[in-house]
């Protein structure tokens, strides 16, 4: 399967090409074959600045892809601090689960990152 170049912007963290395919259209919550957003491809990869020009472009910050993960879960489980925050301050789902019943907290436990497993907490999950 040949991937979306918005995609691919967004996993690569190219925010030109992010900016251009915007303005000439391009639906902000396209997805692949297995519902993954650009957001969720920029927060795994830590592209702060996309994930912020995503947000406010009205990304949806709670889809979810075919396995049930999110943007905060890729973010949480890589180590992104500062992608998690933003995803918090928009309102991200703290709580969602994937199939398998991880939930972003515990991918971030899992990894050690304890800054962000603090930053979940203080955001309501359990």
């Amino acid at each position: 399967m040949e991937e979306n170049a918005f995609l691919e912007a967004a996993e690569n963290g190219d925010d030109e090409a992010i900016k251009r395919h915007l303005a000439e259209g391009e639906d902000v919550d396209t997805s692949d074959g297995h519902r993954r957003t650009a957001l969720m491809k920029a927060a795994k990869h830590g592209h702060r600045e996309v994930v912020q020009y995503l947000l406010d472009n009205g990304a949806d910050v709670n889809v979810r892809d075919n396995r049930g993960t999110s943007a905060l879960y890729w973010a949480s489980s890589n180590g992104h601090h500062e992608i998690v925050q933003l995803l918090i301050k928009h309102r991200s789902d703290v709580e969602v689960h994937d199939d398998r019943g991880w939930s972003a907290k515990d991918q971030a436990n899992y990894h050690q990152h304890d800054e962000i497993v603090h930053m979940l907490e203080e955001a309501g999950a359990r």
